[in-house]
């Protein structure tokens, strides 16, 4: 196959894709007190714009994104499920704004 029929094969196959998540988006996070696991894991709030709702996986893939340039911090894989139910606790109307998850977060 030569190199446009590939990249036209590419470009078709984008339409099937999922929606990616806005390269630009960022979001706050603060830790709290609240450990995870025993490997010094705390759970940390994501704080996101208010005005858009996001899905879980959307939130996680910005938070994660975010975490990866941060240093002194690495994101610690936790389900979903949990991750769902530490968002939920912080109230009704935050659970599509606000994440809570997992970090591992070191002095620099």
């Amino acid at each position: 196959m030569n190199k446009l029929a590939i990249g036209s094969a590419l470009i078709a196959l984008t339409g099937c894709a999922a929606p990616v998540t806005d390269i630009a988006t960022t979001a706050r996070h603060v830790p709290s007190n609240v450990p995870y696991g025993n490997d010094g894991a705390r759970m940390h709030l994501f704080i996101f714009d208010p005005s858009e709702p996001r899905s879980l996986s959307d939130r996680k893939t910005i938070a994660k994104r975010m975490i990866a340039l941060e240093p002194g911090c690495a994101w610690v894989d936790a389900p979903d499920s949990v991750l769902a139910e530490a968002t939920q606790e912080q109230g009704e109307r935050f659970k599509d704004t606000m994440l809570v998850a997992p970090l591992r977060c070191g002095r620099v």
